[in-house]
């Protein structure tokens, strides 16, 4: 199927002159102004009329087959659905487990994103959970990354929170080495995918491995980190020694300052906001609240369309750029994730590609050269979605 995208006003996701891209089959054929379908194929030509072309939204953290648990049974929060990634977006998402991987599996993980590709948009996932030693597929983490596609690193590994293993010192050392070797070893990033509580001891645990072994500082992609106005200046300093940062978008009740389009801006404004900073959503799962004896007084779902609503109001009310905001969700994470011909609007590149309308607005988005949604409405449902 030839596809071509016409006077489209193109963020790759930096503004480029050209304004017109074919798609062929799954991938990106051609990129250039007043390009034509040839005479000796059929296909569609699609006038875009001005709208932004970025590359599709990479969220890399959300709980595909669910999560939460931690106010009993009843509080596990279900499978997520293909239009709630491709509404927002989302055209490639990396699954994890978080604190119940007694319920939930390696397996369970494996499949729901197998079963996502299957329904159209590109999957990974991490292998592991909160708890240290990592839950796997193979008896090992350094296998699972060398031997299993899908797996690109491990996590999402708890630190400083109470619902942590409490890992010590040598356990994240060995986690770390294992997931780096593997990494090599499959070609993947195996990053060290970790979430960070509100313990008062933040990142300590990670300056102290990088003091003491020869792991990287790129080897770790910390997430949560404008949980807390201490933690995010631990997190500014990360990036500032080279390290990656991960923020999460929908902390509703966070503290303004706190919220990812004020951490953006600010990030802006001091000049750091670089390549290796990304945004994510940690989607589907649950959103537990807790006073400050650590008793669970609320719990909620995180939603998946959070993630461009916080990039884009960064963009419309907190003055940030929109290509470098674009980039915390195309471009970074693909490029932190060492995900092969994702992130930008390229030849060669894959067709994962989102329209944004005037307000900046998701209006219309393919995945792997397939029309997903369209004028805002789903084409492509998942499926055992009831059609709306």
């Amino acid at each position: 199927m030839w596809q071509l995208l016409k006077h489209a006003k193109i963020y790759s996701p930096k503004l480029i002159e050209d304004t017109d891209v074919l798609i062929v089959g799954t991938s990106i054929a051609a990129i250039g102004k007043n390009l034509r379908l040839p005479d000796f194929v059929e296909g569609e030509e699609i006038d875009l009329e001005g709208m932004i072309l970025a590359p599709g939204f990479i969220d890399a953290h959300v709980h595909i087959c669910g999560g939460g648990g931690e106010a009993g049974p009843a509080s596990r929060t279900p499978e997520i659905q293909l239009s709630q990634l491709t509404r927002g977006g989302t055209t490639t998402v990396v699954g994890c487990l978080g604190t119940d991987s007694i319920s939930r599996s390696m397996a369970e993980l494996l499949t729901k994103a197998y079963a996502l590709d299957d329904e159209g948009i590109s999957t990974f996932v991490y292998s592991g959970a909160y708890q240290v030693p990592a839950r796997t597929l193979l008896p090992t983490l350094q296998q699972d990354l060398a031997l299993i596609t899908k797996v690109i690193g491990t996590g999402e590994i708890a630190i400083s929170d109470h619902r942590s293993a409490q890992p010590q010192i040598a356990e994240l050392e060995r986690l770390a080495a294992e997931a780096r070797v593997g990494g090599m070893l499959g070609g993947k990033a195996g990053v060290v995918h970790l979430h960070l509580g509100e313990g008062k001891r933040g990142l300590e645990p990670i300056w102290e491995i990088l003091k003491k072994t020869e792991i990287p500082i790129t080897q770790f992609m910390p997430t949560h980190i404008n949980r807390t106005h201490p933690l995010l200046e631990q997190g500014i300093q990360f990036l500032q020694a080279g390290g990656h940062i991960d923020l999460t978008a929908g902390c509703d009740d966070f503290p303004a300052e706190l919220q990812v389009p004020a951490v953006l801006s600010l990030l802006e404004q001091r000049e750091l906001l670089n390549d290796r900073i990304t945004v994510t959503s940690d989607g589907n799962g649950s959103m537990p609240q807790y006073n400050e004896k650590g008793v669970l007084v609320g719990m909620g779902v995180g939603s998946v369309e959070v993630l461009w609503r916080d990039v884009r109001e960064s963009v419309v009310h907190h003055g940030v750029s929109l290509e470098r905001a674009l980039s915390t969700i195309t471009a970074n994470a693909a490029r932190v994730l060492a995900l092969k011909n994702k992130g930008l609007i390229r030849v060669g590149f894959d067709a994962d590609l989102v329209v944004l309308d005037e307000p900046l607005q998701v209006h219309d988005v393919w995945a792997k050269g397939r029309h997903m949604v369209k004028n805002k409405q789903p084409l492509v449902w998942g499926t055992y979605e009831a059609k709306k």
